[in-house]
């Protein structure tokens, strides 16, 4: 334990932020499309994972999701128990044919680097991270569908044969303290199904529908008579006074 804390302060010696370094990318092309029974036999489940890491300190690999069918996601931040690893910015999501992982940054004692992303397509898998390091902590790409790997390494002191005074070794001997994997996925071939559609938002109405009139609009005629569509006793105009012998005309 002593090794691994002497070689994550000799990692944040620096504390050197490496996210503008030159990515690297890797693919694999799909083999000849097959038939459609045998493209869905052949389907796999998709996933997504943010980091694991091994040695010195340890975490399963965290977050995680896996679907072969709709796409699931996850993301946020995780770390080591002891804190010494901490990845920020995850975000992942797999479904039939497509998984995704991004990881924004992983912070490694003193040291940040990211941003890594790791993709899969149909089987087609692309990755990118930063190159480089500082001191003891190197990033290299991951293979096989991982973006990036941080490795933390601690040296033994050189020894000596022939007592004090005698030659030393070649090269002191040299360990892995830490390994990192960051932004790792899987595929296979597959289409996710579409998002599912909920209930209308509240508030709104559905289109009104056609009711036949309700009775009494319209009359069959009477000898005599005359009707007009809504013709009721409520839809007449009052008619007209007449004057008759005895009334005054009222004036202005």
């Amino acid at each position: 334990m002593n090794t691994t804390r002497s070689a994550l302060a000799a990692a944040g010696a620096g504390a050197l932020l490496i996210g503008t370094l030159t990515t690297f990318a890797s693919s694999c092309t799909p083999a000849t499309a097959a038939p459609p029974a045998l493209a869905a036999a052949a389907t796999t489940t998709s996933t997504a994972t943010g980091i694991a890491v091994s040695g010195g300190e340890h975490l399963s690999a965290s977050p995680s999701v896996s679907s072969s069918g709709a796409i699931k996601t996850a993301g946020g931040s995780v770390s080591t128990p002891s804190g010494a690893v901490v990845a920020s910015g995850i975000s992942l999501q797999a479904g039939a044919g497509v998984a995704e992982a991004r990881v924004a940054s992983v912070r490694v004692g003193g040291t940040t680097v990211g941003p890594f992303t790791a993709t899969c397509r149909n089987g087609a898998i692309t990755t990118s991270a930063p190159q480089g390091g500082s001191g003891n902590l190197k990033v290299t790409g991951g293979g096989n569908g991982t973006a990036g790997v941080i490795t933390v390494t601690t040296g033994a002191a050189p020894t000596r044969t022939g007592g004090s005074s005698g030659p030393t070794s070649a090269k002191p001997s040299e360990g892995t303290a830490i390994t990192v994997t960051v932004a790792t996925v899987s595929c296979g071939a597959g289409t996710p199904p579409p998002p599912t559609t909920g209930n209308p938002p509240t508030g709104t109405r559905p289109a009104p529908t056609h009711k036949p009139g309700a009775p009494g609009i319209s009359r069959p005629g009477m000898p005599g008579q005359r009707h007009q569509q809504g013709d009721n006793p409520g839809d007449r105009t009052a008619p007209k006074p007449q004057p008759k012998p005895g009334h005054v005309a009222v004036t202005g």
